[in-house]
């Protein structure tokens, strides 16, 4: 099992994995898998390593178990065609255990690189609650890493760094990707990380700061519709130059304010059309964006195609 996480550690190490955006059929429900194909195609091509399926900005909790798993199945094999190296993260999180353990079976059964799991959402749980948790999909994941997800300001529960330790007694634990917003607590959940494991980026606006402190590479929303900076910043740290990654991650934070935040969802699913991935509308309620975004930021980045 540590074979397996070291080499997870070195194919994700200074390299950008995008949190897919969902394609979605006309009634904004229905996953369009041939999409999804063309959309990870389009991010393979552009030096980013993998892609997390079904993550937040993928809209994961607010599709159907079912339409998860044809998101998962088709995600996961795009993910193996050509034979290429390109790593599939699949999140598996729920709101409850019965769930969480269907959508690993699922995600092991189709071969995923390793499962990603949320911390259980809106209602309020303890470390030992979310340990508990933790061990029962470890068990069931067997011998596929597991990484856990934290993204406290969102579900209500988070990772600390004391659980982050415990987690090391699970064998297939293998990480964490940290949305979180405060630089002190990154730093100690850093600090905290079980040696051998892996740290992911999830904040876009402090992700230089999170790469300095140790962390290994990222997962960003953004980077499904215009991975180009991402890679720029995450190579630059690889390589130890510090002035190309600042370059890099203030184009990030400039192009952050230079589309619709409030409506993240649709603004990032309307910039992959207009890139020339039909990957359809945001899931209900969450709004659709039609306001014309891309040409002003293929201009700031000069980026032709």
């Amino acid at each position: 099992m540590s074979d397996k996480i070291t080499q997870l550690r070195a194919r994700l190490m200074h390299g950008v994995a995008p949190a897919l955006a969902t394609p979605l059929q006309k009634d904004g429900y229905t996953v369009n898998t041939a999409v999804a194909h063309q959309l990870i195609d389009f991010l393979a091509a552009r030096k980013t390593t993998g892609v997390l399926i079904g993550g937040t900005t993928g809209e994961g909790i607010m599709l159907s178990l079912t339409e998860r798993k044809r998101l998962h199945e088709a995600g996961i094999a795009a993910c193996k065609a050509q034979n290429r190296p390109y790593i599939s993260l699949t999140h598996v999180g729920t709101n409850t255990v019965k769930d969480t353990i269907d959508l690993t079976q699922h995600a092991i059964e189709h071969s995923t690189d390793a499962i990603l799991v949320l911390c259980p959402y809106f209602l309020k749980l303890t470390d030992n609650d979310l340990f508990a948790y933790f061990r029962h999909i470890s068990q069931i994941a067997g011998d596929t890493p597991m990484m856990v997800y934290d993204i406290p300001h969102l579900a209500i529960n988070g990772i600390s760094p004391a659980l982050l330790t415990r987690l090391e007694t699970l064998p297939n634990f293998a990480g964490i990707k940290c949305s979180g917003r405060d630089g002190q607590i990154i730093r100690a959940l850093i600090h905290a990380l079980p040696e051998g494991k892996i740290f992911l980026a999830g904040n876009e606006k402090i992700a230089l700061g999170t790469l300095a402190m140790g962390a290994h590479g990222m997962i960003s929303g953004l980077s499904t519709a215009i991975p180009e900076p991402f890679v720029d910043l995450c190579q630059a740290v690889g390589r130890g130059d510090l002035a190309a990654a600042q370059i890099a991650h203030a184009q990030i934070n400039t192009i952050l304010t230079m589309y619709d935040a409030p409506h993240r969802i649709g603004s990032i699913k309307h910039l992959l059309e207009e890139r020339g991935v039909p990957v359809g509308k945001p899931i209900p309620p969450r709004a659709a964006v039609t306001t014309s975004y891309w040409p002003a930021i293929a201009n700031y980045l000069q980026i032709t195609d």
